[in-house]
């Protein structure tokens, strides 16, 4: 099939963990469009920047989105802007602008998490913003304005940066399976992610929660 009879998905957050995994698992099935700050992708920009975001819905007609990116410990306006601000707006304005498709927003069980004593003020916000981010998605699955299907992807822990930002995992620890349970591999969610494509034109995954399960 030509590139430009493929479907269109666009991936933040694409140069890396979750993102990357999705652009290459997805390359040879979507006319795939990527963007990151950094590495080899279609769109490089800062999503904290409301002008690259704006050149990012005016120039791209997506059939599907993976809104991906987010970041974690960074100062608390970066951890705003990005991880609700971006990709609120991302899941906005596309929404307004396709008249049929997906948009998958890929959040974190931690937007169900309660908190705990002695919780850091980074993850207080992270979470907080994951939730946010759930709720929005929620209340767009719900509405059923339009024919775009969206769905909210809450997974636990994840080999990823951000995974070990929130509770380190060397690779030695995940390839010898040390640990009392196995975090995700980012190519896992990808496989999620094709599932929930998948189905009937009448059936909307509005949201899912993927937790880690112990060994044995």
């Amino acid at each position: 099939m030509l590139a430009e009879n493929k479907q269109r998905m666009l991936i933040t957050g694409a140069s890396r963990g979750v993102g990357k995994a999705c652009a290459d698992y997805f390359r040879d099935k979507y006319q795939v469009i990527t963007v990151a700050r950094t590495g080899d992708v279609t769109y490089r920009g800062d999503l904290t920047n409301l002008e690259f975001l704006k050149k990012l819905c005016r120039e791209v007609d997506a059939d599907i989105l993976i809104n991906n990116a987010a970041v974690y410990g960074k100062d608390f306006q970066t951890t705003i802007d990005l991880n609700l601000r971006a990709t609120g707006y991302l899941l906005s304005e596309f929404y307004k602008k396709m008249t049929t498709g997906h948009i998958i927003n890929i959040c974190s069980s931690s937007a169900n998490s309660t908190g705990w004593v002695g919780m850091p003020p980074e993850r207080i916000w992270y979470n907080a913003l994951k939730s946010a981010l759930k709720t929005l998605s929620k209340h767009f699955a719900d509405a059923k304005l339009k024919n775009v299907k969206v769905t909210s992807i809450e997974p636990a822990r994840i080999n990823t940066a951000i995974g070990e930002s929130l509770i380190a995992v060397s690779e030695e620890e995940y390839s010898k399976q040390t640990l009392p349970w196995i975090p995700m591999k980012p190519s896992y969610i990808a496989e999620v992610i094709d599932w929930i494509l998948s189905q009937p034109a009448h059936v909307v995954i509005s949201s899912i929660e993927i937790q880690n399960f112990k060994k044995g």
